[in-house]
């Protein structure tokens, strides 16, 4: 496809990303949200998150609109995205629109009337898939949020991208793993999360002996290494000691007394180790996000995030290094995963941030002139939620699903089936992280679900492109057997 019709196609993308926020009227926010512009304007380390998204935010605001940022997470998830879909396409365009016409004509104009048609069709196979992906998943919800979710999505595309790049194609291997570098991070989740997926696709590696495969994977497994020590040389910095996070004792802590493990370790400790938490074992919330921001919780009361390290660093190392703990620890990562396995639909309701909340605040505080159309916003209505799309979501994912299944052998090959591997793998990675370390919830798995209905939607329209251009003899080489038309 040449530049022209790529960057056509580009803005097109870009801006049928943005379809949620503009129907709500303005960026959707959720109770963090506000936290970032906050990041964007004052640029501040906090115990739970990483600075980095709220860096990414004042670079791309531009002091004047949060529209702007929105724009610029389309932008590179736009850019990625159509990488993708080139995955399946352009080659397969390329060789089976040139061979049709070399073999009509054999002549320098034959070859150019080729790549006329090979323009036109991978810009119209592409263009259709963008518009199906958008209207049959929620990825549009996704990049919508002014939060860092979108990130999780943008680590999973640009390192798929990477690991099947060519390994003599310098130039697009670099910009993936730029992007996989940024996307990390953006989140604390994702380092764990890569590092995890990378381990598992070494091992995979060394056991097929797949050359190419091993080394990227290595690579992948060195950046991990880059920005833990990036993000622990900022924490000594800061003199918060040599840690890739420094909420990472209290943020397990609270997703143990989540599991019901702080109950029972402190029933058998209270008495024998001189833990403050004891004075409050019968206020400890069942949830992690009360645990951390209940004003009547443990936490707080002993001081907030940075008090008491200490005697968090001691729960933390008790539970991991007591095998009733640990047990009960594993059990429930098991049970969390499959839970949040599932978690892969938009909001159902979308909560508004009101004139209460902090979001509200910021906006009014560092972006006055946009706080009418934040306020008059679907989602500041009460008017706007993803409950009728995600059935239309849902739908489309089981349905897509089993065409593939049941087309299997007309649509695979060991590309495909490559990538559809290492979209599984992370989605199950992503679930263990999340459910086992962090909180189980719709934001973190839904934010990469969306491309596995994605990727069903591009073989699913490749097949049928194709069996229409064979059919209407558009290009007389794709006859033959499905699975060689799919190649």
């Amino acid at each position: 496809m040449n530049f022209k019709k790529f960057l056509a196609l580009f803005v097109i993308t870009s801006v049928s990303l943005m379809a949620v926020a503009l129907y709500n009227g303005f960026p959707l926010v959720d109770t963090d949200s506000g936290a970032y512009i906050e990041q964007a304007i004052y640029p501040h380390f906090t115990p739970e998150r990483t600075p980095f998204y709220g860096m990414f935010v004042r670079l791309t605001c531009l002091w004047t609109s949060l529209w702007f940022t929105i724009f610029a997470q389309c932008l590179i998830l736009a850019y990625l995205l159509l990488k993708f879909i080139g995955r399946f396409t352009v080659g397969s365009f390329q060789s089976a629109v040139r061979s049709s016409q070399l073999a009509v004509g054999g002549n320098e104009s034959a070859v150019s009337k080729s790549n006329t048609i090979e323009d036109a069709s991978v810009f119209n196979f592409s263009l259709i898939a963008v518009i199906t992906i958008i209207s049959f998943t929620c990825v549009s919800w996704v990049v919508s949020y002014l939060m860092p979710d979108v990130f999780g999505a943008i680590l999973l595309v640009s390192t798929i991208l990477f690991i099947t790049e060519k390994e003599d194609n310098l130039k697009p291997q670099a910009i993936y793993m730029f992007f996989v570098f940024v996307a990390m991070l953006m989140h604390n989740s994702h380092f764990p999360i890569l590092l995890l997926f990378s381990l598992v696709l070494l091992v995979w590696a060394l056991a097929k002996k797949q050359k190419p495969v091993l080394k990227k994977s290595i690579t992948l497994i060195a950046v991990c290494g880059l920005v833990w020590g990036i993000m622990c040389g900022m924490n000594v910095v800061k003199k918060h000691g040599f840690t890739f996070s420094r909420g990472r004792d209290i943020m397990l802590v609270a997703k143990f007394a989540e599991a019901g493990i702080l109950n029972t370790y402190l029933d058998d400790n209270c008495g024998k180790k001189p833990l403050q938490m004891c004075n409050y074992k019968n206020q400890i919330p069942g949830n992690i996000n009360e645990f951390l921001t209940s004003g009547e919780g443990p936490m707080l009361k002993m001081g907030g995030w940075d008090s008491n390290r200490v005697e968090y660093q001691t729960i933390v190392r008790d539970v991991f290094t007591t095998p009733r703990y640990l047990s009960m620890f594993a059990q429930k990562s098991v049970t969390g995963t499959l839970k949040q396995i599932t978690q892969i639909n938009a909001p159902d309701k979308v909560n508004a941030q009101g004139k209460d909340s902090e979001t509200w605040s910021k906006v009014k505080k560092y972006f006055a002139d946009e706080l009418p159309a934040y306020a008059t916003s679907l989602q500041n209505s009460n008017a706007f939620s993803g409950g009728s799309c995600n059935f239309f979501y849902y739908l489309f994912l089981v349905l897509s699903s089993l065409w593939v299944l049941l087309f299997y052998t007309s649509v695979m090959n060991k590309h495909v089936a490559f990538i559809y591997c290492c979209i599984l793998l992370f989605l199950v990675v992503n679930a263990f992280v999340t459910a086992s370390l962090f909180a189980i919830t719709y934001r973190f798995q839904y934010r990469i679900a969306w491309l596995l209905p994605a990727t069903n939607a591009i073989v699913i329209l490749k097949y049928y492109y194709y069996k229409e251009a064979s059919s209407a003899n558009f290009a007389p080489s794709l006859a033959g057997t499905p699975k060689e038309r799919v190649k």
